[in-house]
């Protein structure tokens, strides 16, 4: 490694967050404490002559080694949260995954990455990705530019419940929802929003249709829609009242919407918004005795239903 190889890794480094010294630098590129303190040097002159870059190379007393004051990108602490979501969220094949965990690994010294890498190692062993292993990476930028670009789209869709779809659409918004991407579209036939999953749209093209022109009111408002509901579809909006009987903040973590109206000693009654879509039930269902959903009665109904069904599958 030459001496602007060597000075061009020492900058990325410091600009990851790392903290550096001139012994562990030493040792690393074979080259004297002297050298590594001349690098040190030209970084600190560099970087005052930067104004671009709002960082200053400062020197820690207590470790005896330079950081990067201000500005930064990544330390190992963001790097191993980043790795440990990447490994349980299981949405990318192990290529792709593999991939990024080394990219993001790059970010740090060589020390550090074996202190993330012993923390990750057994679930990076282990990682099992989703049944559906296509590459998703290249697939979620290229629909991240459609929209950005305000393109109208020609694509086949496989359902799993139907063969497979050809729709003219105009893509709104990408997001992640447990395992999988998604893309809401509005459907030029029918005028209305859809939800998509990304790994089922088999391909897609341009289309020369005309983009609709959506009034201001049906507008898709990405962050406050998505605070409406549990899954990743879209559903009728309705207002709920139920009691819980143990930590509010479960309720209040999945409905962000949600109101305390009381609390007593058999638990706390919440009032909240949502959209009614198959993961709401589905939700309810999860927390068991622990909720009682007070109204609407049509929801009520519906689960007396479901329970009924359910309780039937169980009889002798």
């Amino acid at each position: 490694m030459n001496d602007q190889e060597r000075l061009l890794t020492i900058f990325l480094r410091l600009q990851a967050g790392a903290h550096l010294s001139k012994r562990q630098l030493s040792d690393e590129f074979e080259v004297s404490q002297k050298t590594i303190q001349r690098d040190f040097a030209l970084l600190g002159q560099f970087l005052e002559q930067q104004p671009m870059i709002a960082a200053e190379l400062a020197y820690d007393h207590k470790h005896h080694t330079r950081y990067f004051k201000g500005k930064s990108l990544f330390n190992k602490k963001d790097i191993l949260v980043i790795s440990k979501i990447l490994l349980e969220n299981r949405a990318l094949n192990k290529e792709e995954n593999e991939a990024l965990l080394d990219g993001l690994l790059s970010l740090v010294s060589k020390e550090e990455q074996k202190d993330i890498s012993a923390i990750i190692g057994s679930e990076r062993l282990h990682y099992t990705p989703l049944f559906d292993t296509q590459d998703r990476i290249d697939k979620i930028w290229e629909w991240s530019e459609a929209i950005r670009k305000e393109l109208v789209l020609e694509i086949d869709y496989q359902s799993p419940y139907s063969s497979r779809k050809n729709l003219i659409i105009f893509p709104v918004s990408l997001y992640y929802d447990a395992h999988y991407f998604y893309s809401v579209a509005y459907n030029l036939k029918y005028k209305s929003y859809i939800t998509l999953r990304l790994d089922r749209i088999i391909k897609w093209k341009s289309s020369q249709a005309k983009k609709p022109g959506i009034s201001y009111g049906r507008k898709f408002r990405d962050g406050e829609i998505r605070s409406k509901h549990v899954d990743a579809f879209m559903g009728k909006e309705i207002t709920i009242k139920v009691k819980f009987r143990y930590d509010p903040a479960i309720i209040i973590d999945q409905f962000p919407t949600a109101k305390i109206l009381e609390t007593d000693s058999d638990g706390t009654v919440f009032e909240f918004q949502s959209q009614k879509t198959p993961g709401l039930m589905r939700w309810f269902l999860s927390q068991a005795e622990s909720l009682t959903i007070l109204s609407p009665q049509s929801l009520i109904d519906e689960m007396r239903v479901l329970l009924a069904k359910m309780q039937k599958n169980y009889r002798n």
